[in-house]
């Protein structure tokens, strides 16, 4: 067991650390990029001009949602949240839950993968076939992951900057192409019912988070935990909501509504000058650059959680094999399903998933941990 523990600490000290600053603005980007894509937010209860208040009020309910692992990860920082999960529940059960979060981060990387693939193919590389096209993004996410989590943090450092930046320019760009008047009355068309479903709907769309319960130990500040995750929620959700609004304002709320990319939409009624005709071509340049990171991450998460479940191989043994299976998956999903046109399905089976492993998990292990409150004691010393 001595011999264990001294392994184990021999390759903690080989992990390098990353900093505050670079997972909150991985965890912005990784929430931020949905709605740069296609804006779900806009088709979700109430559906109306009052679309703006339910995200800003879902940021409450998302801490509500998340106290557990907050509790949870403070108490074991030296631990992700799959190997936390197994110390709670034991060896059986633990993996077990940690096949479940796998399974979750496998998914949602599949989903997104598939979601690029449908804007691409229908907006941007119409006549490239579809396995070209997730056969070249995923190849460039499989290199980007097996780097290891340090060049996923500095690449953030460098791009989210970039798109937050391009972001802005189309805002100020496009502001003439705005009317706020379409975004009035404000509540009369909405109901507090409407909005508060929203906003929970909104708070269970956020599991990036997760990610940030399996950072918890590479962190060179650990005791900064809480503070990446609220200044990751709160600046995150305030981009997506000026995302959403602009969106509306430029298109009109029943427009939004029907556009399957609305703020790519608002992008191209943007006309510069003559050596610039379309601002669309920077918004290409920073909606790729973010998906593809996005994509490397979960890619790598994916194969950690796979990696500290099962103890059997580094987690760069299991990249490709799972960059595989996102392809094929990602190119079945894409030519049998609209993820898209139709997201009532995909919305069903991400907000069943984000229930278990966003809250009945946690408050689970929650109640065991209080339980065996004796046991875990001293877990951080060990």
């Amino acid at each position: 067991m001595y011999l264990l523990k001294r392994l184990r600490g021999n390759s903690m000290e080989k992990i390098k650390k990353v900093s505050s600053y670079q997972i909150i603005l991985l965890i912005i980007i990784y929430r931020m990029i949905i709605a740069f894509t296609y804006g779900p937010a806009i088709n979700t209860p109430p559906g109306n001009q009052d679309v703006w208040i339910a995200l800003l009020l879902s940021i409450p309910y998302t801490i509500l949602i998340y106290l557990p692992i907050l509790f949870l990860s403070n108490k074991f920082n030296n631990l992700t949240i799959i190997e936390y999960m197994e110390k709670i529940f034991g060896k059986f059960i633990g993996k077990l839950v940690g096949f479940f979060y796998t399974v979750s981060f496998l998914i949602s990387c599949t989903i997104i993968v598939a979601t690029v693939l449908e804007m691409l193919g229908s907006t941007i590389f119409p006549e490239t076939p579809v396995w070209v096209t997730s056969l070249f993004m995923m190849t460039t996410c499989t290199y980007i992951s097996s780097k290891g989590l340090e060049s996923i943090a500095r690449g953030a450092e460098i791009l989210v900057p970039f798109i937050i930046g391009i972001l802005f320019l189309i805002l100020a760009l496009g502001y003439k192409n705005m009317d706020f008047t379409v975004l009035l009355p404000i509540l009369s068309d909405s109901t507090f019912k409407s909005i508060n479903i929203g906003a929970i709907d909104f708070a269970f769309k956020f599991p990036d988070v997760l990610i940030l319960a399996m950072i918890t130990p590479h962190l060179e500040k650990k005791g900064e935990f809480n503070k990446i995750f609220f200044k990751s929620l709160i600046y995150s959700m305030l981009m997506v909501t000026i995302i959403v609004i602009a969106s509306q304002a430029a298109l009109g709320v029943e427009q939004a509504k029907h556009s399957n990319f609305p703020f790519f939409t608002y992008a191209r009624l943007i006309n510069l000058l003559d050596f610039i005709q379309r601002i669309e071509s920077l918004y290409v340049v920073s909606w790729i650059a973010g998906n593809i990171g996005k994509i490397s991450g979960y890619l790598y998460f994916t194969t950690v959680a796979l990696n500290q479940t099962t103890k059997r191989k580094e987690n760069k043994s299991y990249i490709i094999p799972i960059g595989i299976i996102i392809v094929i998956s990602s190119v079945i999903i894409k030519d049998r399903h609209s993820i898209i046109g139709t997201p009532q399905s995909t919305s069903r089976i991400t907000l069943i998933i984000s229930l278990i492993s966003m809250l009945i998990i946690p408050l689970i292990a929650l109640i065991v941990y209080f339980l065996r409150s004796k046991i875990f004691k001293n877990v951080n010393s060990q």
